[in-house]
């Protein structure tokens, strides 16, 4: 079953509700107040796709902490490397 938010004009309450679609709710549950209630947008959120997702400061840190170690084995190979003049 679907989950609606509606809103209650009448004590400007708000409350979820769970129904068909082709029910109607028309009484607020909380103030009990006929015909006074109006249905809000309620948009549907993948939680698990936002959390797979990461932020833009963790993918810098991530990039900067690959930099730092492929600096850190160039600089070992450079060091090892012998050089003539």
């Amino acid at each position: 079953m679907p989950k609606y938010l509606y809103k209650c004009e009448s004590c400007e309450e708000m409350f979820m509700a769970r129904h068909l679609m082709r029910e109607v709710i028309d009484v607020c549950e909380k103030c009990g107040e006929k015909d006074c209630l109006r249905k809000l947008p309620l948009f549907p959120v993948n939680l698990k796709k936002l959390k797979k997702e990461k932020k833009v400061g963790e993918v810098v840190k991530t990039h900067i902490e690959e930099t730092k170690e492929e600096v850190k084995k160039e600089k070992e190979k450079l060091r090892l490397k012998e050089y003539k003049p």
